[in-house]
């Protein structure tokens, strides 16, 4: 009997000592680093299942704490490190416990702009940067090169467009327009012959460019320092919407206008004092090219700006900066260093946008302010136009004056006789447009003493 009651006891101790066991595997287990390492997936046994619900009666409640939240739980629960939940969610809480706190990183992105609808496929039109925000500074996420094609969905009030991928890139750097695609050719740093003569069909339509815009970026960029001559124009053409073109040189961009199909090419006169003069043809937006006869290239790239009231050209330019508001100078010798004179240049013009060559909606607006025998004239347009003349007229109706403004917009006159008179501006958009501003009446309170001839 004595042995039977000792084996019953040693039953009875293992079963209890099992019991421990089992219940002590439930919770977390040291790993040999020192870590927490979370319990298997596998589905546990009928046995396992009995001995974890009887743990679960019996199990004392502990803290289970985190970088961005603290619940608390039972032992019988299994708990996940933080290093084994994706970064974008948030861990689930355990049941019966308290809510978690969101982190911060949950919370929504607060956005100081306001975003519009806009679905369109655009062109980059020179290198720059996407950034994670639609703002100035913000961080940069990759880097686009001109004629890359991406796909806007909105447009935001800060200036940038939100990209399908969701980045941002600001809108002076997209446009819409056409694509061309061209080879180059082994003889691509040579120039094409430039034109002695107009070619017989001057006036058909292009539609995809618009100087308007080209020329709005060139009075932005012309200092940017970002890409030299012949990039600033392909940029300049990029965003009137001409995509494709090469900024390689300006001997390739000029062989490749010649091949495109958008217009042609003609030889300008040189002027006096180092200035250009340039033909009838030419038009604000057109691209002006220096031609170097000892290399036999195109050594330099402007973007035509109209002329100033003395006929010569202006020009916006990169390297050799130039803003396009005076008389482009003309470099007599080659830039590139073969100290050779520069007697030649070509103008590259395109095709007209029937858009641009009409008859504008608002006529221009003209100003005059006098003071003693002087007359200040100011004037504006929000179209494009070839030249323009002031006209001054007594007060009789007769014609007292009247000069060549070119595309500037201003003019200072002297008075010989004190009365009233009638100031207008007539600009001429190409060939057969011409459109008249407001007329304006003043009076000249002293008159100037004539100068003896």
């Amino acid at each position: 009997m004595k042995i039977k009651a000792q084996h019953i006891f040693l039953v009875i101790a293992a079963s209890a000592l099992s019991a421990l066991l089992m219940s002590c595997s439930v919770g977390n287990t040291e790993s040999s680093d020192g870590g927490t390492s979370a319990t298997s997936s596998t589905a546990p046994t009928a046995a396992a299942t009995t001995a974890e619900t009887t743990a679960a009666t019996t199990a004392q409640t502990t803290t289970v704490t985190t970088a961005e939240q603290t619940t608390t739980a039972t032992e019988s629960v299994t708990t996940t490190t933080e290093t084994d939940l994706p970064e974008t969610d948030e861990p689930e809480a355990p049941p019966q416990t308290t809510p978690a706190v969101p982190s911060q990183s949950s919370a929504p992105e607060k956005k100081p702009w306001k975003e519009t609808e806009h679905i369109e496929e655009l062109y980059v039109n020179t290198l720059c940067y996407s950034r994670a925000r639609a703002e100035i500074g913000s961080l940069i996420v990759n880097v686009y090169y001109a004629n890359e094609k991406v796909k806007v969905v909105a447009e935001t009030d800060t200036g940038y467009y939100k990209l399908d991928n969701g980045e941002y890139i600001h809108s002076d750097f997209l446009n819409g327009g056409i694509y061309l695609v061209f080879t180059t050719s082994s003889s691509a740093y040579r120039a094409a012959p430039i034109p002695e003569k107009l070619p017989e069909d001057t006036d058909k339509v292009l539609e995809y460019y618009d100087p308007r815009l080209a020329l709005d970026y060139a009075s932005r960029q012309w200092d940017s320092g970002m890409g030299h001559c012949a990039a600033f124009a392909q940029a300049c053409m990029a965003a009137g919407g001409i995509h494709g073109l090469t900024d390689i040189g300006s001997t390739p961009l000029y062989n490749q206008l010649l091949a495109s199909g958008l217009g042609y090419a003609i030889k300008l006169e040189r002027g006096h004092e180092r200035y250009v003069v340039a033909p009838e043809e030419a038009f604000p937006g057109d691209i002006l090219f220096y031609y170097c006869p000892i290399e036999d290239c195109m050594v330099h790239t402007a973007v035509y700006n109209g002329l100033t009231k003395d006929g010569y050209v202006k020009a916006y330019a990169h390297n050799l900066e130039d803003d396009g508001q005076s008389a482009l100078w003309y470099y007599r010798l080659c830039p590139d260093g073969c100290i050779v004179q520069i007697d030649t240049l070509a103008l590259f013009s395109f095709y007209r946008n029937p858009d641009v060559m009409r008859e504008p909606d608002n006529p221009p607006t003209l100003s005059v302010t006098t003071k003693d025998s002087s007359g200040y004239f100011e004037w504006d347009a929000d179209f494009l136009y070839s030249n323009s003349e002031l006209v001054v007229l007594n007060e009789k109706g007769k014609e007292v004056y009247r000069g060549m403004m070119g595309t500037d917009k201003e003019n200072s006159l002297m008075f010989y006789s004190t009365e009233k008179y009638t100031a207008y501006i007539e600009m001429q958009i190409g060939k057969d447009i011409v459109v008249k501003s407001n007329e304006v009446t003043f009076n000249v309170e002293k008159a100037a003493v004539k100068p003896r001839s």
